[in-house]
């Protein structure tokens, strides 16, 4: 049956597509005016805010003039503000209109509240909702094909708080989804209940998620915020495809999954018996995930995907691999943090963003740079040199160190093109090694080939308290490792770190750095992990991969799930 609804809004959608890929190519054409243009239209803005008065914005007639008079600044220079915002207060670090603010994730440290004007939030929904559609509609017309119509799994859980001065918190990543409320049921599968869950509503949604996507055959991409949440699904849904299948024989609701009775009342009704579905998913399980890649198995309609699969994420978008082929492409949907969405990739399965020049004001500060040496601007840049960027948005924020290191590979115009590498609070070091989180990534990756193990997480500790200090890796794996196969992790991973860090072996031959452990946690240790962030009022939509055990509570929840059994 012809879907014409279906194709309608695809053609719709590609056709938004189109248009901010058209306008990116015009503002990256005449980066290099856009950028000054963005800083000068701040400064008259705000030169009257109380921030712009006691930085002398009137004064600011030039880039130079901006680097010289306004300092750099982090967020403590903005909390007591933002904090004075959220209650209503105007004019304190910019006039322009602010209806939102965002959220961290708190998985960092303390979350940080930033808020987000008018003119960034169009920004995001045009750039993160739209621009990865564009992408598509590029990938399709080379295969001399249109967009198919549009209907697919979306593991975001999108929610927001009210706050004192009637503003609304949220996450950057949720900004899209929410302005577009009313109709996002009509392009996912996943029933509003689920995308948009009410505050303190626990429910099983690796589980929800599925039961809602598995019976529609007519799924064609997949979408997430980070890779890892849909490796996640997947492997919960290796590990419990037998239950989906009865449930949707049946046309029910397994009794052990967590819902509040209300919605499972309600989700009842509308699911009906299907077993002829049933019977076709599960003739494609049996079969086994390592035979050839279930996606596209039990949704051949599906044919792209999107999420953010770059730097410390890149390990999981490739066990993501195992699941949807090597032939899926992916758009990797952009370099964003709180404070702003600053980079977009314009085609699929590229790891390298385009610069967004009029969505704030960017310097590039060299990492061999002293501190009071001038940040470069994006027509002085170097192409294979890592930067930390200094970024100043639109939303109140001037000059302002996000402590995130990124790597020029080109330029698209005039505009850099750029891919995240690691966060600068996030390098360990114990004897001068330096190692980046970029670089454990590979190391665990390496590692992961070298024993032919898959893990579903990892996380670094730099064990200080011995002489030397040592690193420590904890391994959430994938599949039971023996015992013996165990015994042999700590000699790998040694190898696998002194391949990546040529400085390793000759400390660790001098005894300035101790040898390597690791260490083997028990099964569902960060899916635990992430449910204790969400009870704390975490957005798992933010939430990343703990990586580097940097804290005493870190290093307690962990530590205390180490298996010293070989997994059963």
């Amino acid at each position: 049956m012809f879907d014409f609804m279906g194709h309608l809004r695809a053609e719709f959608a590609a056709f938004l597509g189109r248009c901010e890929h058209i306008k990116l190519k015009m503002y990256a054409k005449n980066a290099n005016k856009k950028q000054e243009k963005v800083l000068m239209s701040l400064m008259r803005d705000n030169k009257n805010t109380v921030y712009g008065k006691a930085n002398r914005f009137a004064d600011v007639h030039s880039v130079a003039d901006y680097q010289r008079i306004v300092p750099l600044s982090n967020y403590l220079d903005y909390d007591e503000y933002v904090q004075r915002m959220a209650k209503g207060e105007k004019g304190l670090i910019t006039n322009r209109f602010v209806r939102r603010f965002t959220e961290s994730s708190g998985s960092t440290g303390k979350s940080k509240l930033v808020p987000l004007s008018a003119f960034a939030e169009w920004t995001c929904q045009c750039f993160s909702f739209s621009a990865p559609v564009g992408c598509a509609v590029k990938y399709f017309k080379r295969q001399g094909r249109r967009l198919p119509p549009q209907r697919g799994l979306l593991t975001a859980e999108i929610g927001c708080k009210k706050l004192p001065g009637f503003r609304t918190v949220s996450c950057l990543s949720s900004i899209p989804l929410l302005n577009l409320k009313p109709i996002v049921p009509t392009f996912t599968t996943s029933p509003k209940e689920i995308l948009f869950p009410r505050e303190n509503c626990n429910m099983d949604m690796h589980y929800l998620k599925l039961r809602f996507a598995l019976p529609d055959r007519k799924v064609s991409y997949l979408s997430t915020i980070f890779i890892t949440t849909l490796e996640s699904m997947f492997f919960y849904l290796e590990e419990n495809w037998r239950m989906l299948c009865d449930d949707i024989e049946k046309g029910g609701i397994d009794p052990s999954i967590e819902l509040p009775a209300d919605l499972r009342e309600k989700f009842e009704k509308k699911l009906k018996p299907d077993p002829k579905r049933a019977a076709e998913l599960r003739a494609e399980f049996e079969k086994g995930f390592d035979v050839s890649p279930i996606i596209p198995r039990i949704w051949p309609k599906c044919e792209w995907m999107y999420g953010m699969g770059t730097g410390a994420l890149s390990l999981y978008a490739k066990k993501l691999r195992r699941y949807v082929g090597e032939d899926m492409p992916i758009h990797y949907l952009g370099y964003a943090a709180t404070e702003a969405l600053m980079a977009v990739p314009v085609e699929l399965n590229s790891f390298e963003y385009v610069m967004l020049p009029q969505n704030g004001f960017y310097e590039f500060r060299p990492l061999d740079a002293p501190d009071t040496d001038r940040p470069l601007t994006i027509s002085e840049l170097e192409v294979g040199k890592e930067y930390e960027l200094i970024l100043t948005n639109m939303s109140g924020f001037y000059r302002y160190r996000i402590e995130d290191v990124v790597k020029v590979t080109g330029y698209y115009y005039e505009s850099p093109m750029i891919t995240f590498c690691y966060r600068l609070n996030q390098i360990a070091n114990i004897s001068g090694e330096k190692l980046s989180q970029m670089a454990f990534d590979e190391i665990v990756d390496n590692l992961s080939e070298y024993m032919d193990d898959l893990y579903v997480g990892y996380s670094i500790y730099p064990d200080r308290s011995t002489s030397p200090g040592h690193y420590v890796l904890l391994l959430e794996a994938a599949e039971p490792i023996s015992k013996e196969k165990q015994a042999e992790y700590p000699e790998a991973f040694e190898k696998m770190l002194c391949k990546v860090n040529v400085s390793v072996m000759p400390m660790l031959k001098s005894g300035s750095l101790g040898r390597c452990e690791v260490k083997f946690l028990r099964r569902g240790t960060y899916d635990e992990y992430r449910e204790v962030l969400r009870a704390r009022g975490a957005n798992l939509n933010q939430v990343k991969p703990i990586k580097v055990i940097d804290n005493d509570e870190k290093k307690e929840f962990f530590f205390s799930r180490i298996t010293e059994e070989a997994d059963k």
